[in-house]
C-alpha cells in the first residue's frame, strides 16, 4: 500500500462526476472542497460541461493538465470500474469512491467489488470506499465529502464505517463546538481499512499545538466490522499506549449482525472475544452513540486523570449523593479531605454548607462561592478529578458561574467536568463551558462514567509495563503432538477422543491423572490395583465428544466388584450403539481426583483474532456465576495470573473464609502450557479441558476434547 500522505494532504484533486446540479453528489463535493479553503488545484471532470463553479471542466482523465494526487469518484456504480482502469493507466494512486451499489446490495454488487479490489492490486491504488461519505482533513485543509463538515480544527481523529452516522456527528460537533483534526468514512472498506489509518497515525504522530485542548490526540471509531483482527490488535495496542482509542462497535445481537450485513456487508464475529481483544489493546468500547459523543469530547478537551479520586462540588444535596453512589459503582472513589482542606472550606463557605465530599455549597450559591470551593479542592493532591454540579435556582448565576469555572480550571492540570442540570435555563451556561473546553452533561451520571473510562485508559497505560513482554518458553514434545494429529488426519477425523487429547496434554507437560485404555475388565482391575480406588470409567470415541449425554461416564467406583459391574454395563451399552459409532468406542479408566475446585479451561481459534484462551468456574458453579475470562495468545505467566485474579472463581481459589488457598501457581502454569500448545499447533481449532480440578497442592486436566482445524490444502 502506498503512503496515505498524498490522499489526506493532496496538492491537486480531480472530481470525476462533477456537476452543475446543486443536489448531485458531484456538485456538493466540489462545492465543499472549494469552501474548505483547499489551496491546491481543483479539476472538475464531466464530458458534458466546459466550466463548473468558474473552474475549467475536463472531458475525461486523460485530458487533465497534470496528474492529480487524488481522484474523487461520484459516478454511478457501473461506471466506477472503467474509471478505475483509467486512473491506474494514468498512474493516479489515490481515489475516494462515493458510489454505492457494491457488496452491500448482494451478489451483483459483490462481483463488482471484487473487480474493484483486483484493479487496486494491479495498479497499487489507495481506495477509500466505495459507498462512503469521503473524508475531511482540517490540517490540510480539505473537505472531500458530500456533507456539511465542521471547519473548526481540533485534536480528534474520527473513523466511521457509516456515512449517515458521520453526518449526525458533524451536526453534533457543530452544536457542541467540538473541532476535529481528521474525519474519515470507510464505507465498504474494500481496499483501505481502519488498519491503514491507524498505521498512518502511528507513523505520523504529532504533538497537539493547541494548549487549550487535551494533550492527547484521541481516535474515535464507529465500526461495523474489524478488518484483519490480529493486525488491528497490534496497531490498536501500540496507538493506545500514546493516545486514547474509543470505539462504538454494534453487533452484540443476531438482529444487529443481520442489519450490518445488509448495510456495509460486514460479518459480525464473537462479541465476547471482541470485548476482550479491545480491553487487552486498551481500546475503550462505548455502549452507544451518546457515550461515543461524551468520550470524544471529554478526551479532546480534558487530560485523563492520574488517579481515581474525584471531588464533587454541588449546589444541591440530592445530585451530590446520587453522584457519590455512581462514583463508587464505576470504579472511582470520593477523595477524602484532610483537616487542612476542611478548615479552608469552613473559612470560605456558609456554616450550613457541607465541607465533606461531596461539597454542598447550598442552593443560594453565586459564582464567587463556587469559585472559592473549586479553587480549594482542585489545589489538593488527593483530588485527581473534579465534578461540578449546578441546578438552576432563581438566584443562580449560570453564565457567570460557567465563566468562573473555565478560568479556575485553566489554572490546574486536572480534568474538570460539569453537570449543569436542566434544559433551556442552563443552555447559556453550557455554551460558555464549551468555549472553555469544559465538558458539560445534563446528568451527573454521564459525567462520572466519562471520567471512569478516562481513568480506565490511564490505568491500562500504567499497568501495561508491569507485565512481562516475553512468553514463557515451554518444552512441548512436538513429535508426539504430530503423531497424535497425523493419526487423526490420516483417518479424515475432525476430532480427537479424550485419550488422544490426554496424549496432547502429556506432550505439553500438562498434568493429567493416571489413565489407560482398558480393553478388558481385567485390564481395568490391573489399573486399579496399581493406582488405587476410586476410579472413573469412560466411554470414549472421536464421535462421542459429549459423553455424559450417553451416560458414558461413571465416577466414584470404589472397589473391585463395583468396577466389574460398571465395566460390564458399559460394554453392553457400547454393544447397543449404532454400528458406525460402536466400532470407534473404547473404555478409558482413570484415577479419580477428589476434593478440588472444578474449573473449565480451553482454547478457541477465532477466525479474525486467532486463538483465544478461556478460563472460568466449572461444575455446578459454571451455571451459577457465569464466569468467562478470555485472553488472546500469546499468554505468559503474568497475564495468566492476571486473568485468574480477575475471575469470579478467584475468591474460592485464593482461600475463601479462612480456607487454605488452592494451587494457583500450578493453575497459571497449566494455562500457559495450554496456550503454548495451541500457539505452536495451528492444526488445533478448539481444545477444552472440562473439568480442570484444582486441589491444594496440584492441578489436574481430568477430561478434554479437541477439534481439529479444517484442512484447507
Amino acid at each position: 500500500m502506498n503512503t496515505l500522505k498524498a490522499l489526506l494532504f493532496p496538492k491537486s484533486v480531480a472530481i470525476i462526476g462533477a456537476s452543475r446540479s446543486p443536489k448531485k453528489v458531484g456538485a456538493i463535493a466540489l462545492k465543499n472542497i472549494i469552501a474548505s479553503g483547499f489551496k491546491g488545484k481543483i479539476y472538475p471532470v464531466n464530458p458534458k460541461e466546459k466550466e463548473i463553479a468558474k473552474l475549467t471542466c475536463y472531458s475525461d482523465i486523460t485530458s487533465l493538465p497534470q496528474k492529480p494526487d487524488l481522484a474523487v469518484i461520484a459516478v454511478p456504480a457501473p461506471i466506477v470500474i472503467p474509471v478505475l482502469e483509467q486512473l491506474g493507466q494514468a498512474n493516479i494512486k489515490n481515489a475516494v469512491i462515493f458510489s454505492a451499489g457494491f457488496k452491500e446490495i448482494g451478489e451483483a454488487g459483490l462481483e463488482r467489488e471484487q473487480q474493484l479490489i483486483s484493479l487496486a492490486k494491479k495498479y497499487q491504488l489507495n481506495i477509500l470506499g466505495p459507498n462512503c461519505l469521503g473524508f475531511a482533513n482540517n490540517s490540510c485543509p480539505i473537505n472531500v465529502t458530500f456533507a456539511q463538515v465542521v471547519k473548526q480544527p481540533g485534536n480528534l481523529r474520527f473513523l466511521s464505517q457509516s456515512g449517515a452516522i458521520a453526518s449526525s456527528i458533524f451536526d453534533w460537533f457543530e452544536a457542541s463546538h467540538l473541532g476535529f483534526d481528521q474525519f474519515i468514512t470507510l464505507g465498504n472498506k474494500s481496499v483501505l481499512t481502519e488498519n491503514d489509518f491507524l498505521q498512518y497515525w502511528l507513523d505520523h504522530d504529532k504533538e497537539n499545538s493547541n494548549k487549550d485542548l487535551a494533550a492527547a490526540q484521541p481516535v474515535a471509531m464507529y465500526l461495523e466490522s474489524i478488518s484483519h483482527g490480529r493486525t488491528f490488535t497490534k496497531l490498536a495496542t501500540k496507538l493506545s499506549q500514546k493516545q486514547p482509542l474509543i470505539i462504538l462497535k454494534p453487533g452484540k445481537s443476531q438482529a444487529a449482525a443481520k442489519a450490518m450485513q445488509s448495510h456495509t456487508g460486514a460479518i459480525a464475529g464473537s462479541d465476547a472475544v471482541l470485548d476482550q481483544v479491545l480491553r487487552q489493546a486498551g481500546v475503550i468500547r462505548c455502549d452507544g452513540p451518546e457515550e461515543l459523543f461524551d468520550l470524544s469530547r471529554s478526551f479532546s478537551w480534558q487530560n485523563a486523570p492520574l488517579g481515581p479520586n474525584v471531588a464533587v462540588v454541588s449546589n444541591a444535596g440530592g445530585p451530590g449523593v446520587i453522584s457519590a453512589d455512581v462514583i463508587s459503582e464505576v470504579g472511582l472513589q470520593l477523595a477524602e479531605f484532610d483537616p487542612t482542606t476542611k478548615a479552608e472550606l469552613v473559612a470560605k463557605l456558609p456554616r450550613e454548607a457541607s465541607i465533606l465530599n461531596p461539597v454542598d455549597v447550598l442552593g443560594d450559591a453565586l459564582g464567587q462561592r463556587y469559585e472559592d470551593a473549586i479553587e480549594i479542592v482542585l489545589g489538593k493532591d488527593c483530588v485527581h478529578a473534579l465534578l461540578i454540579i449546578l441546578t438552576p435556582q432563581v438566584m443562580t448565576q449560570i453564565s457567570q458561574t460557567a465563566e468562573m469555572i473555565g478560568k479556575v480550571a485553566a489554572k490546574f492540570d486536572k480534568p474538570v467536568v460539569c453537570s449543569f442540570m436542566g434544559g433551556k435555563n442552563i443552555s447559556k451556561g453550557e455554551k460558555v463551558l464549551n468555549s472553555y473546553h469544559i465538558p458539560s452533561f445534563r446528568f451527573p451520571e454521564r459525567a462520572i462514567k466519562a471520567l471512569a473510562k478516562m481513568w480506565w485508559w490511564q490505568q491500562w497505560r500504567q499497568t501495561q509495563g508491569q507485565f512481562s513482554k516475553t512468553t514463557t518458553t515451554k518444552m512441548i514434545d512436538q513429535n508426539k503432538v504430530k503423531q497424535v494429529i497425523d493419526k487423526a488426519t490420516s483417518q479424515n477425523r475432525p476430532t480427537l477422543d479424550s485419550f488422544e487429547t490426554n496424549q496432547l496434554f502429556k506432550a505439553a507437560k500438562i498434568t493429567i491423572p493416571p489413565t489407560a485404555l482398558a480393553k478388558t475388565p481385567s485390564q481395568a482391575q490391573h489399573f486399579a490395583r496399581i493406582h488405587g480406588f476410586p476410579v472413573v470409567l469412560k466411554m470414549i470415541s472421536h464421535k462421542l465428544l459429549h459423553k455424559t449425554e450417553m451416560k458414558g461416564v461413571v465416577t466414584k467406583i470404589k472397589n473391585r466388584d463395583h468396577l466389574e459391574s460398571v465395566y460390564s454395563q458399559m460394554a453392553e451399552q457400547i454393544h447397543q450403539l449404532e454400528p458406525d459409532i460402536k466400532d470407534t468406542v473404547k473404555i478409558q479408566v482413570q484415577k479419580q481426583i477428589l476434593d478440588g475446585v472444578e474449573i473449565i479451561a480451553g482454547i478457541k481459534r477465532d477466525p479474525n483474532f486467532g486463538p483465544i484462551v478461556m478460563f472460568g468456574a466449572g461444575g455446578t458453579l459454571a451455571e451459577l456465576i457465569a464466569d468467562r475470562n478470555l485472553h488472546t495468545l500469546p499468554l505468559n505467566s503474568d497475564q495468566a495470573r492476571f486473568l485468574i485474579e480477575h475471575s469470579k472463581i478467584y475468591k474460592i481459589l485464593n482461600g475463601y473464609r479462612g480456607q487454605s488457598p488452592y494451587a494457583i501457581d500450578k493453575l497459571v502454569d497449566l494455562l500457559v502450557k495450554l496456550a503454548a500448545l495451541a500457539q505452536h499447533t495451528p492444526q488445533l481449532s478448539e481444545i477444552e479441558i472440562n473439568p480442570v480440578i484444582v486441589t491444594h497442592d496440584n492441578v489436574w486436566a481430568v477430561d478434554g476434547k479437541t477439534i481439529l482445524a479444517e484442512n484447507k490444502s
